[in-house]
């Protein structure tokens, strides 16, 4: 992953880590933050995997696409619940800090066209 193509997402997430440092709950903003990027990093594995592959085909070019998807949605929903479930992390600040993350990968993937 290229630190260059993520600035705004880690922007974000180190302004909203701070802010919920001051506030006391640092752990849960920060797992949310790491919830984000982990989703960042399995983008862009996926996305150098398929550019490894020159000859790859339109079929199999969508299944990893798909595979990409699911993954990243099972990741971030098993991730957010273990947070929220079984380490009792803040809501507000983990989820706040994970959507914040998303924001800014979106926003990161539209300054990048």
């Amino acid at each position: 992953m290229k630190s260059v193509s993520s600035l705004i997402q880690y922007f974000l997430l180190a302004l909203i880590v701070i802010y919920y440092a001051i506030n006391g709950f640092v752990i849960a903003a920060s797992f949310g933050a790491l919830v984000s990027l982990s989703n960042t990093w399995i983008f862009n594995w996926y996305t150098n995997k398929q550019k490894k592959l020159v000859d790859i085909d339109a079929q199999k070019s969508f299944r990893m696409a798909i595979n990409s998807s699911v993954t990243r949605t099972f990741s971030l929903i098993l991730l957010a619940l273990i947070g929220l479930g079984l380490l009792d992390f803040d809501p507000a600040a983990l989820c706040l800090s994970l959507v914040l993350g998303q924001v800014g990968f979106i926003l990161d993937r539209l300054r990048q066209k």
